[in-house]
């Protein structure tokens, strides 16, 4: 039976990269676009300013793909925003927190509860490497941060992947998220595993 994937967001390179590689893996998979950004297409949107949002989008995704929901990509690449802290203004500062700190947690949190109901599921989740400002650096570490607390601990019936990828070519992330995903080993699906680095070379795939 065919393995069914939502991948978020629509319209990055490595999401259609890998939206790609898994349908040639043989899963059935759709993207998930965020409100205002890229049309995807399943025309399905989530606002990661709404926790509402979150769980609407997942049961929408749930009904394209037929009833049930067994893998969470998720991308992180957070922009780099105002280059000092004191150009940033107040609510730059909520907008990151809100967006990519909340926003992802939610959307991760919600997909998790549904795994946990069902008995079983998949979240992997990518954060870029790039760099970036004072405050797209905090959103980006904020993601690392909460995938190393989610590896880091047995989190019950959900099974967590994550990836720092610092290879800029999404055609070779894709092949290696992939790979991870059907890699069902007992060391990934309960809580000993690290952030994975990805180099995009031989050899170049490590932990931290």
């Amino acid at each position: 039976m065919k393995k069914t994937t939502l991948a978020v967001p629509a319209g990055s390179p490595r999401v259609d990269a890998f939206v790609a590689e898994a349908r040639v893996s043989g899963r059935s998979v759709i993207d998930l676009a965020v409100a205002g950004s890229a049309e995807p297409q399943a025309g399905l949107t989530w606002n990661p300013l709404s926790f509402a949002s979150a769980r609407a989008a997942l049961i929408e995704a749930e009904t394209a793909l037929g009833g049930s929901l067994d893998e969470l990509v998720l991308f992180a690449d957070p922009p780099s925003g105002p280059a000092t802290i004191v150009d940033s203004t107040p609510r730059d500062i909520e907008h990151e927190v809100l967006t990519w700190a909340a926003g992802y947690a939610e959307l991760l949190r919600e997909a998790a509860r549904r795994f946990a109901e069902r008995g079983s599921g998949t979240i992997m989740l990518t954060v870029v490497a790039e760099d970036r400002g004072p405050l797209g650096s905090m959103a980006a570490g904020a993601l690392l941060g909460l995938a190393e607390g989610l590896l880091g601990n047995d989190q019950g019936t959900a099974r967590y992947l994550a990836i720092r990828d610092e290879s800029g070519q999404p055609d070779l992330l894709a092949r290696q998220i992939v790979k991870m995903l059907d890699d069902s080993s007992h060391e990934r699906s309960r809580g000993r595993a690290q952030v994975q680095r990805f180099g995009g070379r031989p050899g170049i795939f490590g932990r931290g």
